[in-house]
């Protein structure tokens, strides 16, 4: 029996204990590669790259997962300033943020990165969460994962069957569950392949450092984010997920440190997205309903790059509140030259009553920078609620394009495609949210409405163009053979 089969047996395990988000049909589940038979050596790159992505459909079926625009370009910018200085072989990576407080991050085959936004309640800057991420890299380039997968087929392949499905427990919180309480009997195997080898482990701090430090990071951030985590396990008194699959000895701080120490020190970064991104997530899990009341006690005392991210995020807490004008007065004391500022100043005009200044606005900012992500998207907010469909419907597929495994641009697209009378574009768009986010019975379903739609429209080359689509869904639905 091949994985695909184990994982798809597994399913009904996974949905009954751990469904935060909604159930998946077992025919969804089945929907995870072959790793190849026992004499095919390590697995193909392409193996990897689809296993990763199924993997991945298979995480956001499970998993609450954040689109926000801000955390996602900045995700991105931040991680493929670390590529170019890594060993890996492929560049298309495809990144998703959990949302979870709990510390976590981690790296799956096929160029699947991820990180829990708690992950920045842990960090004091920007460079100690590229150490993170450099270190994963690593892992990847150095196909850690497949190299385990092999030698764990020799020992004994049954434990094969959890070790993804327990690898999403754990990146979706319930780090417990992931090691032990899927398979009770397997459990020791699973956190067996689950933690890294000590070897891999040192081999991915290493070249962790080196991509680091050629990325223009500070080599310090390494230990210093290492020693957060410690410093973490101490006082939840466990070890948090991350430290579950990446086991941390005081040793291995310490050789950070010495490895930091060879290299030049640079001043770790703390960008106005970095500082705003963490005062979100304060906000969201640690603060509750007194983050007003606090964000603005620590203003009190905060100057510069400090009090232009509590401005701004007490300015969207007012802003979310319905309370425009104090949320204009208080963006106003920040840094006006940040362009996340402009953005959420044009927000907050068109929620006051003047959509039309607000889209002017946002339209002479688009022109000097066309590639801001959260603008772009701000700028199709503002045009849905305009009710100018067909435009915002332009920008929108032009997003699904440049980012293709985000569920939410696929599902506003498809609301604005059914708003503008474009159904054949709608049940697409829809289909396509529902494959990124594992539902691949669903999206099968809105394609073959899309074909419907297609014919009745006499619409031959779009028509062609999702039957082939429709070959691909359909392809996953299949039962696996062997």
């Amino acid at each position: 029996m091949n994985i695909r089969n184990w994982l798809s047996a597994l399913g009904v395990t996974l949905c009954a204990t751990y469904s935060p988000v909604q159930h998946v049909s077992a025919q969804d589940t089945q929907q995870l590669p072959s790793l190849g038979d026992a004499t095919s050596g390590l697995i193909s790159l392409q193996e990897e790259k689809a296993l990763g992505q199924s993997w991945l459909r298979n995480l956001r079926s499970q998993a609450p997962t954040l689109d926000d625009p801000v955390l996602l370009e900045w995700f991105h910018d931040l991680i493929y300033q670390l590529v170019p200085d890594s060993d890996l072989q492929i560049s298309d990576l495809h990144l998703v943020t959990v949302d979870s407080p709990q510390l976590n991050a981690f790296a799956v085959p096929g160029g699947i990165v991820g990180i829990n936004y708690g992950l920045l309640l842990y960090a004091d800057n920007e460079d100690q969460i590229a150490s993170v991420l450099a270190h994963e890299l690593a892992h990847l380039s150095q196909r850690h994962f497949a190299r385990q997968v092999e030698a764990a087929r020799k020992r004994d392949p049954v434990t094969l069957a959890t070790l993804l499905a327990s690898l999403i427990l754990i990146a979706t919180s319930n780090g417990e569950a992931g090691i032990a309480g899927i398979m009770t009997s397997q459990a020791a195997a699973v956190q067996d392949q689950l933690a890294y080898t000590r070897e891999f482990e040192r081999e991915a701090d290493r070249l962790g450092m080196s991509t680091l430090v050629s990325s223009g990071f500070s080599p310090e951030a390494m230990p210093a984010m290492f020693q957060n985590m410690l410093d973490a396990a101490r006082y939840r008194g466990e070890a948090p997920e991350f430290l579950q699959t990446h086991p941390l000895t005081a040793t291995r701080v310490a050789d950070a440190a010495g490895r930091a120490g060879a290299f030049r020190n640079v001043s770790p970064s703390a960008s106005f997205r970095f500082r705003i991104l963490k005062l979100n997530a304060e906000t969201r899990y640690q603060l509750g309903d007194g983050a007003m009341t606090e964000l603005k006690e620590r203003l009190q005392n905060a100057n510069g790059a400090e009090a232009d991210a509590l401005n701004y995020m007490i300015a969207v807490l007012h802003h979310d509140q319905r309370q425009y004008a104090e949320a204009a007065k208080q963006l106003a004391l920040a840094d006006q030259s940040h362009l996340l500022v402009k953005v959420l100043d044009q927000r907050i005009t068109a929620s006051a009553g003047e959509p039309a200044r607000a889209r002017a606005a946002l339209e002479s900012l688009r022109k000097l920078h066309p590639n801001s992500l959260p603008l772009e998207s701000a700028y199709a907010d503002l045009l849905a609620e305009s009710g100018n469909y067909s435009e915002a419907t332009r920008v929108l597929r032009k997003l699904t394009e440049t980012y293709p495994d985000v569920p939410a641009f696929w599902e506003a697209l498809s609301q604005n495609a059914s708003k503008q009378g474009d159904l054949i574009l709608a049940s697409r768009a829809l289909a396509e949210y529902y494959f990124t986010t594992g539902r691949n019975q669903e999206a099968a379903q809105q394609l073959r409405n899309a074909i419907r739609q297609a014919e009745k429209a006499n619409d031959l080359q779009r028509e062609l163009a999702l039957k082939e689509r429709l070959k691909a869904v359909d392809a996953l639905l299949r039962p696996p053979r062997g």
